[in-house]
Protein backbone atom coordinates (compact mmCIF):
# COMPACT_ATOMS: atom_id res chain seq x y z
CA UNK A 1 0.00 0.00 0.00
CA UNK A 2 1.12 3.45 -0.76
CA UNK A 3 1.86 6.30 1.54
CA UNK A 4 0.27 8.97 -0.12
CA UNK A 5 0.35 12.52 2.27
CA UNK A 6 -2.25 15.19 1.86
CA UNK A 7 0.69 17.80 0.81
CA UNK A 8 0.66 15.90 -3.00
CA UNK A 9 -1.10 18.03 -4.13
CA UNK A 10 0.78 20.91 -3.94
CA UNK A 11 3.48 18.85 -4.92
CA UNK A 12 1.71 18.85 -8.40
CA UNK A 13 0.65 22.00 -7.91
CA UNK A 14 5.10 23.28 -7.80
CA UNK A 15 5.73 21.31 -10.67
CA UNK A 16 3.04 22.03 -13.10
CA UNK A 17 4.29 25.81 -12.49
CA UNK A 18 7.54 25.27 -12.77
CA UNK A 19 7.22 23.31 -16.13
CA UNK A 20 4.73 26.04 -17.31
CA UNK A 21 7.18 28.70 -16.57
CA UNK A 22 9.54 26.70 -18.23
CA UNK A 23 8.14 25.83 -21.59
CA UNK A 24 7.08 29.45 -21.74
CA UNK A 25 10.85 30.82 -21.16
CA UNK A 26 12.18 28.75 -23.97
CA UNK A 27 9.38 29.30 -26.27
CA UNK A 28 9.96 33.15 -26.13
CA UNK A 29 13.49 32.48 -26.37
CA UNK A 30 12.73 30.18 -29.99
CA UNK A 31 10.48 32.83 -30.81
CA UNK A 32 13.14 35.58 -30.71
CA UNK A 33 11.23 37.63 -28.34
CA UNK A 34 13.73 37.38 -25.66
CA UNK A 35 17.55 35.62 -24.42
CA UNK A 36 17.30 33.78 -21.83
CA UNK A 37 20.94 32.07 -22.42
CA UNK A 38 22.79 34.82 -20.29
CA UNK A 39 20.61 34.48 -17.50
CA UNK A 40 20.54 30.35 -17.60
CA UNK A 41 24.56 30.43 -17.77
CA UNK A 42 24.94 32.55 -14.63
CA UNK A 43 21.61 31.82 -12.82
CA UNK A 44 21.15 27.52 -13.49
CA UNK A 45 21.59 26.57 -9.94
CA UNK A 46 18.53 28.70 -8.78
CA UNK A 47 17.00 25.58 -10.28
CA UNK A 48 18.48 23.16 -7.79
CA UNK A 49 17.62 25.57 -4.81
CA UNK A 50 13.78 25.32 -6.08
CA UNK A 51 14.24 21.96 -6.45
CA UNK A 52 15.15 21.48 -2.66
CA UNK A 53 12.66 24.25 -1.70
CA UNK A 54 9.95 22.17 -3.35
CA UNK A 55 11.32 19.25 -0.72
CA UNK A 56 10.53 21.04 2.51
CA UNK A 57 7.00 20.53 1.92
CA UNK A 58 7.01 16.94 3.12
CA UNK A 59 8.47 16.24 6.30
CA UNK A 60 10.67 13.08 5.57
CA UNK A 61 12.23 15.37 3.05
CA UNK A 62 13.19 18.04 5.13
CA UNK A 63 16.38 17.31 4.86
CA UNK A 64 17.10 15.92 1.69
CA UNK A 65 15.22 19.78 0.87
CA UNK A 66 17.85 21.29 2.82
CA UNK A 67 21.21 19.80 1.67
CA UNK A 68 19.45 20.32 -2.07
CA UNK A 69 19.31 24.01 -0.85
CA UNK A 70 22.92 24.37 0.13
CA UNK A 71 24.54 22.62 -2.73
CA UNK A 72 22.04 25.17 -4.88
CA UNK A 73 23.63 27.96 -2.98
CA UNK A 74 26.71 26.76 -3.19
CA UNK A 75 26.64 26.22 -7.03
CA UNK A 76 25.51 29.93 -7.35
CA UNK A 77 28.60 31.18 -5.49
CA UNK A 78 30.89 29.62 -7.74
CA UNK A 79 29.23 30.00 -10.61
CA UNK A 80 28.98 33.82 -9.90
CA UNK A 81 32.76 33.76 -8.52
CA UNK A 82 31.19 35.46 -4.90
CA UNK A 83 34.45 35.69 -2.62
CA UNK A 84 36.47 34.43 -5.82
CA UNK A 85 35.19 30.83 -5.25
CA UNK A 86 35.29 28.15 -7.84
CA UNK A 87 35.00 24.96 -7.85
CA UNK A 88 38.73 24.10 -7.31
CA UNK A 89 38.73 26.48 -4.04
CA UNK A 90 35.61 26.11 -2.39
CA UNK A 91 34.51 22.25 -2.72
CA UNK A 92 35.69 21.65 1.40
CA UNK A 93 32.69 24.04 2.11
CA UNK A 94 30.47 21.03 0.71
CA UNK A 95 32.41 18.66 3.51
CA UNK A 96 31.86 21.65 5.95
CA UNK A 97 27.96 22.32 5.42
CA UNK A 98 27.55 18.28 5.04
CA UNK A 99 29.41 17.61 8.58
CA UNK A 100 27.27 20.54 9.93
CA UNK A 101 23.99 18.72 8.45
CA UNK A 102 24.17 15.86 10.19
CA UNK A 103 25.15 17.24 13.13
CA UNK A 104 22.34 19.17 13.48
CA UNK A 105 20.08 16.38 12.38
CA UNK A 106 21.04 14.32 15.13
CA UNK A 107 20.64 16.61 17.71
CA UNK A 108 17.63 17.47 16.28
CA UNK A 109 16.59 13.73 16.10
CA UNK A 110 17.78 13.40 19.22
CA UNK A 111 15.91 16.38 20.82
CA UNK A 112 12.79 14.95 19.32
CA UNK A 113 12.79 11.44 20.54
CA UNK A 114 13.53 12.69 23.86
CA UNK A 115 10.23 15.13 23.71
CA UNK A 116 8.45 12.06 22.61
CA UNK A 117 9.77 10.01 25.30
CA UNK A 118 8.88 13.05 28.38
CA UNK A 119 5.52 12.88 26.23
CA UNK A 120 4.62 8.91 26.49
CA UNK A 121 5.65 9.42 30.59
CA UNK A 122 2.77 12.34 31.11
CA UNK A 123 0.35 10.39 29.48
Amino acid sequence: MSKKHPHDKSDQIFWGLLFVAAGTILLLQRLGISDFGWTMRHFWPVIVIVIGASKLVHRDTIWAGLWLMSVGAWLQMVTLHVYGFTYQSSWPLLLVILGGGMIVRTIAGAMQRRDAEEGERHV
